[in-house]
């Protein structure tokens, strides 16, 4: 073989090792679902619909005391008078409830995985939202008053 043959097929091979690698690096990489944009009364109307997929709604905010009573509501009202079909459970983390402790009480824009209970759930919410990746104020936002110092 001449020199120019030689370098021609150490190009396409070393082209082809890159291409392949760059192919297994491309397929091997996690995609991550674009979230469905859907309302809270669709949420509460068709949870099934949405079982297992990532959405991203608004609702009214509560963190509470205990994870049992972190929820996302329809209304602020309904928080109020404790309207629990009119909600779901939050799964959040210790390190998640302090990130967003500042919205709490507050409407907010949420991303994560809908678990729905079904329609004959005995669950108290109408279902859950796991693995949250984004939550924002919305309007009306009001946020949480500075901490007073001493």
């Amino acid at each position: 073989m001449h020199r120019t043959g030689i370098a021609k097929m150490v190009s396409f091979s070393i082209g082809l090792v890159l291409f392949t690698a760059a192919a297994r690096i491309s397929i091997g990489t996690p995609k991550h679902p674009k979230p469905i944009d859907v309302g809270m009364i669709a949420l509460l109307a068709s949870p099934a619909k949405y079982n297992g997929k990532v959405i991203l709604t608004i609702g009214f905010l509560n963190i509470g005391s205990m994870h049992e009573d972190d929820n996302l509501w329809l209304h602020e009202e309904d928080g109020h008078l404790f309207l629990y079909k009119n909600s779901f459970a939050l799964d959040l983390s210790d390190d998640q409830r302090k990130q967003f402790i500042h919205l709490n009480h507050t409407y907010v824009m949420i991303t994560g995985t809908f678990r729905s209970y079904g329609p004959e759930g005995g669950k108290m919410n109408s279902g859950t939202i796991v693995h949250i990746t984004e939550m924002d104020g919305w309007q009306p936002y009001r946020p949480s008053p500075p901490a007073k110092r001493n």
